[in-house]
């Protein structure tokens, strides 16, 4: 699923690319994807993207009309969904497009989602908290303004085994199932251990593990990715979903449990204590 590094990409290339392009029709192919209805979308016509941002795993487009901001889609793409910035408006449709912004220079912004599990939402530039779990979630996991000290309080009210402590956005907002692999492996944590159970020292080495994981990994895919936000790489990654190879640091077989959320770790590199 797209996290925190591929969102902030995808983010940066619409702030770049889509800034200042017009809309001169919105449609929904696959409306179950699209939480507004007809004649709310209708009102994206003659609108003017002014900026894209992210926030957690939601990608925030923000449209204006006569120079004031009148609405926000807000998409969590969840599994498989993915942004198409296309110069020709008139490219094959794919399958399974949810969203179709047509731009007056004859460019269009798409939404496609394969396994239709993605949600859009249109709404006004204050109506962000009534999109569901906006309100709980807790600060990013790159924001400067959450320093060891605020990780360490936070982390403090959060029990739990530390994959899922890592994935829930009321904790930290932006990681799914392969950074949190990563930042584990990095950290050399194991991914059931109890958040109870953490030496402070371990505390500390793991905020400092998810801080540069996600630094590095966002460096990486800011080379890869642009200009097809369509993409998603993910082969530079050291642990997730290579079990059965040897483990980077000390050689030794990888482990990885689960099915189509896998988990993936080094048992010698993470031990369970």
């Amino acid at each position: 699923m797209p996290e925190l590094p591929d969102l902030t990409i995808v983010a940066e290339e619409l702030q770049a690319r889509a800034t200042g392009r017009t809309v001169l029709e919105a449609t929904a192919p696959m409306p179950i994807l699209v939480r507004a209805t007809p004649p709310e979308l209708a009102r994206l016509a003659g609108t003017a993207i002014t900026s894209a941002r992210r926030r957690g795993k939601f990608l925030l487009i923000t449209f204006a009309r006569d120079g004031v901001d009148e609405l926000v889609l807000a998409a969590n793409p969840m599994l498989a969904g993915r942004f198409w910035l296309l110069d020709d408006a008139k490219q094959k449709v794919r399958a399974r497009t949810g969203l179709r912004l047509r731009f007056s220079d004859g460019g269009e912004l798409r939404y496609v989602d394969r396994e239709m599990l993605g949600k859009l939402y249109l709404v006004a530039p204050d109506g962000l908290e009534a999109i569901p779990g906006w309100t709980d979630m807790g600060p990013d996991a790159d924001d400067p303004d959450l320093t060891l000290e605020r990780f360490r309080e936070r982390i403090r009210r959060h029990p739990g085994e530390l994959k899922s402590l890592l994935r829930n956005s009321r904790f930290v907002a932006g990681i799914g199932n392969a950074y949190s692999d990563e930042i584990l492996w990095q950290a050399q944590l194991a991914p059931l251990r109890r958040r109870s159970t953490l030496k402070p020292e371990e505390v500390d080495r793991l905020y400092a593990a998810m801080r540069s994981v996600l630094a590095e990994a966002t460096s990486r895919v800011r080379t890869l990715v642009p200009p097809d936000i369509h993409l998603q790489h993910r082969e530079f990654l050291k642990v997730h979903l290579r079990g059965g190879e040897p483990c980077p640091r000390c050689g030794r077989v990888l482990r990885q449990i689960g099915g189509d959320e896998a988990t993936t770790f080094c048992r010698s590199c993470q031990p369970p204590f």
